[in-house]
C-alpha cells in the first residue's frame, strides 16, 4: 500500500471560511498531522462572468485585485507591478504556521504564478488547470514555475468524454480515449515539473444521473499505467457533486480501496471540498463528516503528511 495524500479545503478560499483551512490543516489522526494539503483557491473558472460577484456567481477572492492587475498588465507593467493577491498572502500565514503545502488552481498563469512566486519561491506549492482548461502552453507555464521553484502540477482531465463511453469503462487496458489522449498531452507538457499529479473528477456524459460528472475510474487507471512517473488523485467533490454529496465519504472510502491485479493502490490520494464556501457550497463536507472519512482511511492506509511545524492558531483580526 503506497501513502494516501490528502488534500482539502474550501472551494475558495475567503476571510469566511480561512478559520476552517487552519482547522483542516491541523487535523491530527493517531498523533500525526493527517492533511497534506489545504486549497487556497483565489480566482474561479466559471461558465458565467459575474462582474459583481454575487454570491451565485462568486468569482474568488481575488478577483478585484485580478481586473486591477489587468490593467497593469495592459498598459505595459511588469510582473513587478503586479498588486499581491489576497489568497497568496492568506496562503503564506497558513503555510508559516502549520507546515501544511497550499495549493490552488490556475487561471492565468501569467498574472497568478508570478504572484504566488514572490511568496512561495523556496517553499512547496501546488497549482492545477480547471478541467475546461486542456491547453499545453497553459499547462507548460505552471511546469516552467514548478521547475523553477519545486512545485508540484496537478492534472484535471476534460469534462466531455464524447461517445467513448464504452471504452471508458473497459477493463482492457489496451484501450484509450479521446480524454486520455489528451491527458497523455498534457502530461507531456507539465513533463518538466518536478512532481505531476493526474487528478481524476469525472466526466460531463449524458447518462450521468445525478453525478455531477460521472467517475469513470478505468479511464484514470489506464492513463496512470501509461505514465507510471505521475501519482493519481481522486476528485469527489466535482464527480459526485450537491445531488450526491451523502455518498461522498464512502465512495471516497472504496475509491482509496482500488488496486490492481498486481494489488497496488491505483489512487495515490484525494482532492476535496471541505467545510464551507461561496462556490459549490452544497458539495463540500463538513468538518466532522471529513474527519470521519479521514479516520476511516487511516485504518488501511498509511496518510502522507506535510512536514510538522508550529500548530496554527487563527486569528481572526488578521484579514487580508
Amino acid at each position: 500500500m503506497t501513502k494516501c495524500r490528502i488534500i482539502a479545503g474550501p472551494d475558495s478560499l475567503d476571510n469566511r471560511n480561512l478559520a476552517e483551512a487552519y482547522e483542516i490543516a491541523n487535523l491530527q489522526v493517531n498523533g500525526q498531522r493527517a492533511v497534506y494539503g489545504v486549497r487556497t483557491v483565489g480566482l474561479k473558472s466559471r461558465t458565467n462572468f459575474d462582474p459583481f460577484n454575487t454570491p451565485s456567481g462568486f468569482m474568488g477572492h481575488d478577483f478585484e485585485v485580478i481586473m486591477e492587475n489587468f490593467d497593469i498588465f495592459g498598459y505595459g507593467g511588469n510582473k513587478d507591478k503586479l498588486i499581491q493577491l489576497p489568497t497568496v498572502l492568506m496562503a503564506k500565514e497558513l503555510y508559516k504556521t502549520t507546515g501544511v503545502q497550499c495549493c490552488t488552481e490556475i487561471m492565468l498563469p501569467a498574472i497568478q504564478l508570478a504572484c504566488i512566486a514572490r511568496e512561495f519561491a523556496s517553499e512547496p506549492f501546488m497549482v492545477w488547470n480547471p478541467a475546461v482548461d486542456q491547453l499545453g502552453w497553459h499547462v507548460r507555464q505552471m511546469a516552467g514555475f514548478a521547475k523553477e521553484y519545486g512545485w508540484s502540477v496537478g492534472l484535471k482531465n476534460g469534462k466531455w468524454l464524447g461517445e467513448e463511453y464504452s471504452i471508458a469503462e473497459s477493463e482492457d487496458y489496451s484501450k484509450t480515449t479521446s480524454i486520455e489522449t489528451v491527458w497523455d498531452g498534457l502530461i507531456d507538457w507539465a513533463s518538466i515539473a518536478p512532481e505531476v499529479l493526474l487528478i481524476h473528477r469525472g466526466c460531463d456524459l449524458p447518462d450521468k444521473g445525478d453525478y455531477r460528472n460521472l467517475p469513470i475510474h478505468n479511464t484514470a487507471k489506464r492513463t496512470k499505467l501509461r505514465n507510471p512517473n505521475t501519482k493519481l488523485l481522486f476528485d469527489p467533490s466535482h464527480s459526485l457533486g450537491p445531488k450526491m454529496r451523502e455518498e461522498i465519504v464512502n465512495l471516497t472510502i472504496e475509491a482509496m480501496k482500488m488496486t490492481y491485479p498486481d494489488g497496488t493502490n491505483v489512487y495515490d490520494g484525494c482532492i476535496l471540498e471541505v467545510g464551507t464556501s461561496l462556490c459549490d457550497t452544497f458539495q463540500h463536507l463538513s468538518l466532522s463528516e471529513f474527519k470521519k472519512m479521514v479516520n476511516s482511511i487511516a485504518e488501511f492506509r498509511e496518510l502522507e503528511s506535510s512536514p510538522t511545524k508550529l500548530k496554527a492558531t487563527y486569528d481572526p483580526s488578521n484579514e487580508f
